[in-house]
């Protein structure tokens, strides 16, 4: 397997932003609307006098992407960090084809429920603004897909060594050290019970490990199966080895007719306890990028979620930063992934 290199790096630097968006966080500073931008209070001397800078206020809507069959119910719920004084809340919706947000009459609280979502509602987004009165503006997004069919699901809290097949290892650059990883079955520990725990010393000449791991048995056929509409990824994620040298990423993987895709919605796992439900909801074909098999023709969907697809096998993948020297060790449990369709 051969990958670009600067794939990593360009994925391990979003790592930051990507956080704030599967959270659905924004933040903005003494503005009414219009496209969301970051402030910070203004200080007097030099660098604020050596302070450290202000926290940043901001807002987060949860879930930030969800994805929900009709007549089902849905919340959508606010929350703010750093931000003082009483506060007031106001619920806007943009809709599917529309380019503005407008306001929710009566959704003045810290959550917006819809009791049963329907077709009308799939591609719409909802936005909370919420006003201190310290006059304070910040606000944040939720996103919301809905299909008429069940969800397909694709499990696995157990990792028995059959059900998965030998993770492949890419180091960069191609001419990084060998790579010697321990895959092993723990059978407690886990979120709760069994996990896989994958370890390694990160080598000489490395800048960055990737390990791809492919379910041997979650495999989806669009041509008998049908289209997909999107995907849904969770995993709980634990990072035993914690460094100040080291990053760990973590997403989920497509193969496909000879390609293997990443979510680009890569985010760190980093917490030495289980990050439960990490992932996630409604990702859509632009939401993954190639990262190994041949380039696509510009006559090419990849990855393919049409009905003409191929077939579909889903795992998931690790990369990590660091330097010679770090034990790495992760851990993966409740590995979910949800096909929908129209």
């Amino acid at each position: 397997m051969r990958v670009d290199g600067r794939l990593g790096m360009r994925v391990l630097r979003a790592l930051g932003l990507t956080a704030l968006a599967l959270l659905g966080v924004l933040s903005i500073v003494g503005s009414g609307g219009g496209f969301p931008s970051v402030g910070f209070p203004s200080c007097e001397g030099p660098f604020c006098n050596n302070a450290p800078p202000p926290p940043i206020p901001e807002a987060r809507v949860q879930p930030g992407y969800f994805t929900a069959q009709v007549g089902t119910p849905v919340t959508f719920n606010v929350s703010t960090l750093n931000v003082d004084g009483s506060l007031s809340y106001q619920w806007m919706r943009l809709s599917a084809g529309s380019d503005r947000f407008v306001d929710i009459a009566g959704a003045t609280g810290t959550s917006y429920t819809l009791a049963a979502v329907n077709l009308a509602d799939d591609g719409a987004q909802f936005m909370a603004v919420v006003r201190s009165s310290t006059g304070l503006i910040v606000q944040a997004t939720g996103h919301l897909a809905v299909t008429a069919s069940p969800g397909l699901v694709f499990a696995d809290g157990e990792f028995q060594p059959q059900d998965w097949l030998a993770g492949a290892v890419v180091t960069d650059p191609a001419t990084a050290g060998a790579l010697a990883v321990t895959t092993e079955r723990i059978a407690d520990g886990g979120n709760p019970g069994a996990f896989q725990r994958m370890s390694f010393p990160f080598p000489q000449g490395a800048q960055s490990v990737l390990l791809v791991y492919m379910s041997a048995t979650a495999a989806y056929d669009p041509s008998t199966q049908g289209a997909v509409y999107v995907i849904d990824y969770t995993e709980d994620c634990r990072s035993f080895e914690i460094s100040m040298t080291s990053s760990n990423a973590a997403s989920l993987v497509i193969e496909q007719a000879g390609r293997r895709y990443i979510a680009a919605t890569a985010s760190r796992c980093a917490r030495n306890d289980w990050d439960v439900k990490f992932g996630r909801a409604s990702l859509a074909p632009t939401d993954f990028q190639r990262f190994d098999g041949p380039e696509c023709l510009p006559s090419e969907s990849c990855p393919d979620f049409s009905a003409r697809a191929a077939p579909m096998r889903f795992g998931f993948w690790r990369m990590t930063s660091g330097v010679p020297g770090d034990a790495i060790a992760h851990g993966i449990d409740n590995w979910k992934v949800t096909v929908w369709r129209r």
